[in-house]
């Protein structure tokens, strides 16, 4: 298993390529790899959510590089995402998207 790895913003918008593939029900997206060893690993409570949940989507980069898996928590608006690098077929990182934050809805705590 892949040791967790917080990824930084400039990590994390790395992965991105526009536009972001929806491939949530495309099986011929499945990498086979079992991400819940890596998100079990995860301290929720450090991250300041209570929990992970469910995967509620999955995103790839235009480029093919990233799949994005967004997993649902205890908080509306917060998202754990963990990045699969596609090519090295292993979690590339994860970082705790906050919806709110993102999209100014309210100010990034200091």
């Amino acid at each position: 298993m892949t040791a967790p790895r917080e990824l930084s913003a400039a990590e994390f918008a790395a992965c991105f390529e526009e536009p972001m593939l929806d491939v949530t029900d495309d099986e011929d997206a499945d990498l086979d790899i079992d991400i819940w060893p890596y998100v079990d690993a995860l301290d929720a409570k450090t991250l300041g959510v209570e929990r992970f949940d469910d995967v509620d989507r999955v995103y790839q980069d235009a480029r093919g590089r990233y799949d994005q898996i967004i997993i649902e928590t205890d908080r509306p608006d917060i998202f754990l995402v963990v990045v699969v690098d596609i090519e090295a077929r292993s979690i590339h990182g994860h970082r705790l998207l906050d919806l709110n934050v993102e999209y100014g809805l309210i100010p990034k705590p200091d």
